[in-house]
């Protein structure tokens, strides 16, 4: 993410807290923005991740283009090119294989060319040179920022090879070849792309709105908002989907549960008849069981099912037990043991009665008083009958713990054996009921205890049976229920974050206008800057220019007034207007700051442009070219004409091309050149004062030595791995002819005291007093012939270039 990058994610996280944006709107913006592909998965916007810049990439200058057979260039040939700000101009007749320079830069580069890019493959066909017939080949050598040396781009083809089987490579000196993505170019050149040609002017007015929005979005450093808002709608149409996933799918599910006999299905068939579906009931109804232990036929089955039997041999001995106390009880009947518990008994009660009633007549013995001495006598024979009797005592408390004890082992009898069973358990329930009654009798002797659990286990085993063919034949409906469940609650939780993601893009749409307009602003300022110089007596005036829309309907809105009246760009223009616009939108681009490409390649700006537009192209490359190397391709004369006229400083190259697509290249000026036949001129001429001519002529001489001087330090300090800033700000510290020279010769402007040593050195005497003459020329006129001076400073020019 690039530093405007980087700005508008400072921008969106400050601004969702200054709006107040709830925290799960928040976070799925914040979770776009980070490019997971999962809005609804981000961090919370307190724990988002600091975002920091990577460092910027050198900016690159072209110091040659290399070609051979490829297009019109047959033998290998290099176009030279002095690295740095300043404007190239190559010229030559359609034919003369001068395009074949800017098309082989841009292949090399981007692997592919607008030219053809977008129309029928026939026009790839042609590619290799025909004169040449053996393998290809295309390298552009640059010097990059902070990198010594050069590195060159390189791709070439075997003799058999088609276009899109180029082996591509990037060597920097001294190293290895790498793969041409080693550079980290690619992006920047679909961004900041450094070429145009003609063919691109009218599209990039006309052609697919919505590219050339995103183009500038994404130079503006609004690519962030594009992706953000790209991957919310991406994840609100998931959403969208989800939430009506459960819906589509229940007519189904319904359509099944209607044909289900169990009443489970009746149950979720009720679950679901409501304004909105009971998905705790269903999510019971689907799991193992599926209902609760109480009510209906299949709760009562289970509990059957789950009937335990009382241990067998515990119930025997318990039984046996009883049988055994009893049988003990019943053979002390009549014995003197249980005479004697009854007469113990009787006496105790007389005895009772005496303390109660003392000193009154005994009923049972004829109105006797039972007086002490018959107390004492009847508690002697109490005492003696109960001891008698404790074996009676002992077998009766043995049949009751007996009797207690068979009770317990037979609980209650289940509730499951009480209903009604229905169809599923048939009479086996009612012989099962009664042979529980049975099983707790303690008149049932112990070896009826395998008949009476019979029908007990039986009736178990068949609520068991019946219970799985109930729940085999539900299964597969739990299943689908369980199912739709799970979608019914992510649809609940789709729907959710649906309104939320709408809200959230409502949201981040909102900020990307506020964002673009304002970034747009500058680039804008600088298009009209381009197009007021374009114009010329054009009566077209570019208004603002503005990103428009959202979505599909996205676009850059161009309005123009026409002598006050607003339109349409489109409409009103002409082709050369309309050339020229394009041209206005896409230098602003292509030398954004944050570009890495020094350079621009322009191929035939000229073409459809009257001659007053030629002047302000002049004018506006020449402006670019205070700050970018630009390299122009024009077969038309005219725009090194009003460079010429206008005294506007370009170096031209002629290219021409012989037989066999052998190509020649002939610089025809250069700014040095330029300045040099300017005073060759001036000192031929009679028309001017002496003085005044010869203060002319130092003037231009002392001009074409800064020239020379300054493609002499910025060429060696490019080279040297310098940052291009760093050289300009040297040039811009060399006040006076001294320093420059200095700084040209030896690399800093503190060894002045070394220049005219080494000027000698270059030529002797003679450019001694040149480079003397043409710095005090400017303040005093030189006496002397100006002629000499001219070719002697031209020739001074030369040898600091070599």
């Amino acid at each position: 993410m690039g530093e405007r990058g980087l700005g508008v994610a400072r921008i969106i996280l400050e601004k969702l807290n200054e709006d107040k944006v709830p925290d799960q709107v928040a976070n799925l913006i914040i979770g776009a923005m980070h490019g997971d592909g999962a809005p609804e998965r981000a961090p919370d916007r307190d724990d988002a991740p600091a975002l920091s810049a990577p460092g910027e990439p050198g900016i690159a200058f072209l110091k040659a283009i290399t070609v051979a057979g490829f297009r019109g260039i047959g033998p290998q040939i290099s176009l030279p090119l002095q690295p740095g700000p300043g404007l190239t101009v190559i010229t030559g007749r359609n034919g003369s294989g001068k395009s074949s320079f800017a098309e082989a830069a841009e292949l090399a580069l981007t692997g592919d060319n607008k030219r053809w890019s977008d129309r029928a493959a026939v026009w790839k066909e042609g590619w290799r040179n025909l004169h040449l017939p053996g393998a290809a080949a295309i390298s552009v050598e640059l010097t990059e920022d902070g990198q010594p040396g050069s590195t060159t781009i390189t791709r070439q083809w075997d003799e058999s090879g088609d276009l899109d089987d180029a082996q591509a490579f990037v060597q920097a000196d001294g190293h290895p070849r790498q793969p041409l993505a080693a550079k980290g170019w690619t992006q920047p050149l679909e961004l900041y792309r450094p070429f145009l040609s003609y063919s691109e002017l009218g599209a990039l007015v006309s052609g697919q709105p919505s590219k050339m929005h995103d183009a500038l979005q994404a130079i503006l450093g609004l690519d962030l908002l594009i992706h953000t808002e790209r991957a919310l709608s991406d994840s609100r149409k998931s959403a969208d989907s989800g939430s009506k996933a459960a819906r589509q799918e229940l007519p189904a599910l319904l359509e099944k549960l209607a044909n289900h006999p169990d009443e489970r299905a009746r149950m979720a068939q009720e679950a679901l008849s409501g304004k909105a579906p009971d998905l705790d009931a269903l999510a019971v109804l689907a799991a193992s069981g599926g209902i609760p232990v109480t009510g209906g036929p299949v709760a009562l089955l289970r509990q059957v099912a789950a009937i335990s039997l009382p241990d067998k041999e515990a119930v025997v001995a318990a039984m046996t037990r009883l049988e055994e106390a009893r049988a003990a009880l019943e053979a002390m009947a009549g014995s003197k043991a249980a005479d004697a518990r009854r007469l113990a008994g009787l006496l105790s009660v007389a005895l009772d009665h005496t303390r109660e009633h003392a000193n009154r007549p005994c009923p049972i013995r004829g109105g006797r008083v039972l007086d002490a001495e018959w107390a004492a006598s009847a508690e002697a024979s109490i005492a003696r009958l109960t001891e008698l009797a404790a074996g009676a005592d002992a077998a009766h408390e043995e049949e009751q713990a007996a009797a207690l004890a068979l009770g317990r082992l037979v609980p209650p009898k289940p509730a499951a054996l009480i209903a009604q069973l229905g169809a599923e358990a048939g009479p086996a329930a009612a012989a099962a009921s009664a042979a529980w009654d049975q099983l707790a009798l303690p008149s049932i002797p112990a070896v009826m205890y395998e008949e009476l659990i019979a029908p007990i286990a039986e009736l178990r085993d068949r609520a068991a049976a019946a219970l799985q063919r109930r729940e085999e034949a539900w299964h597969p409906i739990a299943n689908d229920l369980a199912a739709w469940v799970k979608q019914a609650r992510d649809s609940q939780e789709a729907a959710i974050r649906l309104a939320d993601l709408k809200k959230a893009i409502d949201w981040i749409r909102k900020v990307s206008r506020e964002v673009r307009n304002a970034r747009l602003a500058p680039f804008a300022q600088t298009s009209a800057q381009v197009w007021t110089m374009l114009r010329q007596e054009s009566n077209v005036e570019l208004g603002p220019i503005t990103l428009e829309g959202s979505g599909p309907a996205r676009k850059v809105a161009l309005n123009v007034t026409v002598d006050g009246v607003e339109g349409a760009a489109l409409g009103v223009m002409s082709q050369g207007e309309l050339h020229a616009l394009g041209l206005a939108l896409f230098l602003p681009r292509a030398t954004a700051t944050e570009s890495p490409f020094g350079f621009l390649v322009i191929d035939d700006p000229v073409q459809s442009m009257d001659p007053s537009k030629v002047d302000g192209l002049a004018r506006v490359l020449t402006h670019v070219a205070r700050t970018r190397q630009v390299v122009v391709f024009t077969h038309d004369d005219r725009l090194p004409t009003a460079l010429r006229q206008l005294q506007l400083p370009a170096t031209v190259w002629a290219v021409t091309r012989r037989e066999r697509s052998a190509v020649a290249l002939k610089k025809t000026t250069d700014p040095v050149q330029r300045y040099l036949d300017d005073a060759r001129a001036l000192a031929r001429t009679r028309q001017l004062p002496e003085d005044v001519r010869a203060v002319a002529v130092a003037g231009l001489c002392r001009s074409a030595l800064e020239s020379a001087c300054f493609e002499v330090i910025r060429s060696r300090q490019l080279a040297a791995g310098v940052p291009h800033a760093d050289v300009e700000r040297e040039i811009e510290s060399a006040h006076t002819l001294h320093h420059v020279m200095a700084l040209a010769l030896s690399g800093s402007t503190s060894r002045g005291g070394a220049v005219i040593r080494k000027i000698r050195a270059l030529g002797g005497q003679p450019f001694v007093n040149a480079f003397r003459d043409a710095k005090a020329g400017v303040h005093e006129a030189l006496h002397g012939d100006l002629k000499q001076f001219v070719e002697d400073i031209d020739a001074l020019a030369n040898a600091l270039r070599q």
